[in-house]
């Protein structure tokens, strides 16, 4: 074979791994689709609020779908009918039929998770939103102003709610930790270290274990003893790897390739 035809083969073999990389994990990455409902007898209400939410939606580079009610019998309807799905709903009080206050005490009857925002007129019915554990109140002539910052805190909301942890015992109390923080698990013997920018923890497990747990997220088996936060990796060597804090952790031959792969596509 000629020098030619082998560079030739490298470059074919390094374009399939990219092709395959991003094939793999664009499929694993969707992003969750929000569903939001606007309930308002006002139809120009109604638009303001359907408009501003996907606006807002845009500017976090998210996606969702908003229903629109002009009362609130319908809404309560679909939740009785087991019908409903929605993570937010932005709820005026003063409707002429079903109004509100009486569509979130139903609501809650039935889902205890979702966001309930009252969007009125009056705030004299603030405090009753207590009693159905209202997320935020918002004035209408507020609105335009105000909506996209009280919008933006559910969102904040819903996502740390739905943030990926990693939970572990030590000794008699149980951790939790943000996976976004983590930089890496190290296994010394039957001890995990496990290592954030601001502390370290420690406690008897297996990194086998921890692998398979986190084998759909962005963690990368470099090394026997370790498993690395793929996010927080700035280069890949031969046989070594760099973190965003300048620590090196060791690469394996046979676990190189892996490697690689995983940080390529988190740069991307």
């Amino acid at each position: 074979m000629t020098l030619s035809q082998s560079l030739q083969l490298q470059f074919l073999w390094l374009f399939s791994t990219i092709l395959q990389v991003s094939l793999l994990f664009s499929a694993k990455r969707e992003k969750k689709m929000l569903n939001i409902a606007v309930c308002d007898d006002e139809k120009y209400i109604c638009d303001f609020l359907k408009k501003s939410v996907m606006d807002c939606l845009a500017k976090a580079d998210l996606e969702g779908c908003v229903t629109a009610f002009d009362d609130g019998q319908p809404l309560v309807d679909l939740y009785e009918e087991g019908k409903a799905n929605f993570d937010i709903i932005l709820l005026d009080i003063t409707m002429k039929k079903c109004d509100g206050m009486t569509a979130a005490k139903k609501i809650r009857a039935t889902d205890s998770k979702v966001m309930i925002v009252f969007v009125t007129s009056s705030a004299e019915y603030v405090f009753s939103g207590y009693e159905v554990r209202a997320f935020r109140y918002i004035l209408k002539p507020e609105l335009l102003h105000g909506f996209s910052g009280v919008f933006r805190e559910c969102l904040d909301e819903i996502t740390k709610s739905n943030e990926l942890r990693f939970t572990f015992q030590k000794a008699s109390e149980t951790v939790s930790l943000p996976l976004r923080d983590i930089l890496f698990f190290e296994s010394d013997k039957r001890i995990i270290n496990i290592v954030t920018p601001n502390e370290k923890y420690s406690f008897y497990g297996k990194l086998d274990d921890i692998e398979e747990q986190l084998k759909k997220q962005d963690f990368v088996r470099c090394h026997q003893s370790f498993l690395v936060n793929a996010k927080k990796i700035t280069s890949v060597r031969i046989n070594e790897l760099t973190l965003r804090d300048g620590e090196t952790i060791p690469v394996s031959k046979r676990r190189a390739k892996e490697t690689n792969e995983a940080f390529l596509w988190a740069m991307r």
